[in-house]
């Protein structure tokens, strides 16, 4: 992303459109600098966060699944 792009972007969530999309978003409680902190990555490093997470949450639920058996 350029860093004319980033400004326009961190701007718009800064002063939301009222009535806009963006705004409801916010308001249901989306934190749009987390959008924002996501598209500043490229889309390799993305898919690597997504295949880390995934990792991550089956290790969760393999220990999860060893600690109810525990039981």
């Amino acid at each position: 992303m350029t860093a004319q792009r980033h400004a326009r972007l961190a701007e718009l969530i800064a002063n939301l459109p009222p009535g806009s999309k963006l705004a409801a978003a916010k308001e249901y409680g989306i934190d749009l600098t987390l959008l924002l902190s996501s598209l500043e990555r490229t889309p390799t490093e993305r898919a690597e966060t997504l295949c880390a997470t995934a990792i991550f949450f089956g290790e969760l639920r393999r220990a999860g699944e060893r600690l109810r058996a525990k039981k």
